[in-house]
C-alpha cells in the first residue's frame, strides 16, 4: 500500500474513532426520561437563599423526633466516623448516660461536635480485622450502673473503594467489609447483645452501566437504575454482577447479619441511598468545601443524596421496632433509606456550594468521556503493578494515591442516574417496615452543613486558606491508608 494510502486510512480510522467518542460523550451527558420523571423540579436560587436563611437562624432538630431513650448499654463500631457519630450524638440527645456509650473504633473520636458532648463515653481503640482486638473492646467491663443492662450493636465500619472492580484486588474491601463484620457478629454474641444492626450499602443493588456503546444508542445501557431490596430475595449475583468490590462486599456482610437474625438476636441493616453528607469528611458536601476546585462528570446525574443525621435516626427508628416483645418482620432484613425528597442533580448540588460558601468553591466538568478513558489507564497501572510486582520493588513503581486512586471504572457506575426507593423502610412495623421518617431534605441537610462551615472559615473568605480541611483530609487518607474508614459512601 501507497504511503499516501496508509495516511489517509489512518487518517480515516482516527477521524471516526473520534466521532465515536464525540458520540459516547454525548450519551454519558444523558439523562432518561424516568429520571427526569422522577425529579421534574431542579432547585431555585430563591430557594436555596431562604432555606440557607431559615436553617441559619433556626438549625434543624432532630431531637423531638428521636425514639425514647431506652435502658441499653451501646456499642458503636465506627463511632467515630460520619454515620456512627451521628448515632453517638443522637443517643445522647435523647437521654442515654455517656456510661452507656462505647466507642470502637481505628481512630479516636475527632470531630468538633463529638468532641464538646461525647464527655464520659467510652472510648476502645479497635482494629476489627483482628478477632482478638474486636474481643478484647467488646470484653471490657461496663460501669456498674448499666452493666446488666441489655446491649446494642451498630456497626457502621467499613472501607470504601468505589472505584476498584477486579477480583485481584478484593481482598482490600473483603478483609475489613466481610471479615471485619464476621469478628464484630462473633464478639456480639459473645457479649450476649440481643440486637445488632450493621450500616450496609444501598450501593449493594447497583450492577454495572456499558458506557462503551454503539453510534446508534442514546444513552449507556443500564443508566438509570432504582436502588430497592429486592436483590435480598434473590442469591447473591456473582462478582461481576455488582458495580465494584465495594458493592459485593457489602452485599457479603449485609448476608451475615440478616443471616444471623433469631430469638434471642435481632439483627438488620441500614442501606443509605446514595451519598451520605453531613461532615467534613464527607464525600459529597464536605469533599467538594474542602477542595474548593473541584472536577466533575457528573452536573446532570440525578441521584438521592442522605443526611448523615437520617441515617443516623434510621438506625434508632430500626433498634425501636426490633425492641419489641414479638419478633417484628422487619428482622433479619436491609432497608434503603434516604432523604424525603425527590432526587436533586448534581449541577444543584455544586451551584449551592458555589452560591452559599464564603470560601470559593467552583467546579468545572470536562468531557466525561476523557475522564473514564484516564480511569481506565488508572485501573489498568494498578493491574500491571499486581500482575508484575517486579516493577514495584526494582523501580519503586506504586500505585497512586488519594483523590487519584478513585477514578477507577466502578465509581462511573455508582455515580450515574441512581435513584433511592426507601418505601419499605417507611411502611409501619405491622406492615413489614419500621416506620422510618426522616427529618430533613436534602436541600435542608446541605444549607445547613454550609452554614456550619461558613461559621467556621468567615474570616477565610475568599483567601482560598482552608488549615482545617487540609487537616481532615490528611486523617481521612491515613485512614484509608490502613485499611479503615467510616462509612460514609454510600455509595
Amino acid at each position: 500500500m501507497a504511503p499516501n494510502s496508509i495516511l489517509a486510512a489512518t487518517a480515516a480510522v482516527a477521524f471516526l474513532g473520534f466521532l465515536w467518542l464525540y458520540r459516547i460523550n454525548s450519551a454519558m451527558k444523558s439523562v432518561p426520561r424516568e429520571a427526569l420523571e422522577r425529579s421534574p423540579r431542579r432547585w431555585t436560587l430563591q430557594q436555596r437563599r431562604d432555606t440557607y436563611d431559615r436553617v441559619k437562624k433556626t438549625p434543624i432538630d432532630f431531637t423531638k423526633h428521636l425514639p425514647p431513650r431506652q435502658d441499653r448499654r451501646y456499642i458503636i463500631v465506627g463511632g467515630s466516623g460520619l454515620v456512627g457519630g451521628d448515632i453517638v450524638l443522637q443517643l445522647l440527645q435523647r437521654g442515654q448516660p455517656p456510661a452507656s456509650i462505647r466507642v470502637v473504633d481505628y481512630q479516636p473520636i475527632f470531630r468538633k461536635d463529638m468532641l464538646q458532648h461525647t464527655k464520659g463515653v467510652d472510648f476502645v481503640k479497635t482494629d476489627i480485622t483482628s478477632s482478638a482486638s474486636v474481643e478484647a473492646a467488646f470484653a471490657k467491663r461496663w460501669p456498674a450502673s448499666v452493666a446488666k443492662h441489655p446491649l446494642t450493636v451498630f456497626h457502621t465500619a467499613a472501607v470504601i473503594r468505589a472505584g476498584e472492580r477486579n477480583k485481584v484486588h478484593y481482598d482490600r474491601c473483603q478483609r475489613v467489609n466481610v471479615g471485619g463484620t464476621a469478628n464484630v457478629l462473633n464478639a456480639a454474641r459473645t457479649a450476649w447483645a440481643d440486637i445488632f444492626i450493621s450500616t450496609s450499602s444501598a450501593s449493594v443493588a447497583v450492577t454495572p452501566i456499558t458506557f462503551w456503546v454503539w453510534p446508534w444508542e442514546t444513552s449507556p445501557r443500564n443508566y438509570l437504575q432504582i436502588l430497592d431490596e429486592s436483590d435480598f430475595d434473590r442469591p447473591l449475583r456473582p462478582h461481576g454482577q455488582y458495580f465494584g468490590n465495594y458493592g459485593l462486599s457489602k452485599a457479603e456482610a449485609e448476608r451475615l447479619v440478616c443471616g444471623a437474625n433469631r430469638v434471642g438476636f435481632r439483627t438488620g441493616c441500614i442501606r443509605p441511598g446514595n451519598g451520605i453528607y453531613g461532615q467534613s469528611t464527607d464525600p459529597v458536601v464536605g469533599h467538594s468545601l474542602q477542595q474548593g476546585n473541584n472536577v466533575s462528570w457528573t452536573p446532570h446525574v440525578i441521584q438521592n443524596f442522605v443526611a448523615s443525621r437520617n441515617v443516623a435516626l434510621a438506625h434508632l427508628q430500626l433498634e425501636a421496632a426490633l425492641a419489641g416483645k414479638e419478633m417484628p418482620k422487619c428482622a433479619g432484613r436491609p432497608f434503603v433509606v434516604t432523604d424525603p425528597n425527590p432526587p436533586p442533580s448534581f449541577k444543584e448540588l455544586y451551584d449551592t456550594l458555589h452560591e452559599l460558601s464564603v470560601t470559593p468553591t467552583t467546579t468545572s466538568f470536562p468531557p466525561p468521556v476523557l475522564l473514564l478513558i484516564v480511569a481506565h489507564m488508572i485501573e489498568g497501572w494498578c493491574l500491571m503493578l499486581h500482575h508484575l510486582p517486579i516493577l514495584t520493588k526494582l523501580f519503586g513503581l506504586t500505585e497512586p494515591g488519594l483523590p487519584v486512586s478513585n477514578l477507577q471504572p466502578g465509581v462511573f457506575t455508582v455515580s450515574a442516574h441512581t435513584i433511592a426507593n426507601d418505601s419499605a423502610a417507611r411502611k409501619s412495623v405491622e406492615d413489614g417496615g419500621f416506620g422510618y421518617t426522616a427529618v430533613c431534605t436534602s436541600l435542608e441537610g446541605i444549607c445547613e452543613q454550609i452554614a456550619d462551615w461558613n461559621r467556621e472559615h468567615e474570616a477565610e473568605k475568599g483567601n482560598g486558606s482552608l488549615t482545617t480541611s487540609g487537616e481532615s483530609k490528611t486523617l481521612t487518607e491515613k485512614i484509608v491508608k490502613a485499611g479503615l474508614a467510616p462509612e460514609p459512601v454510600g455509595a
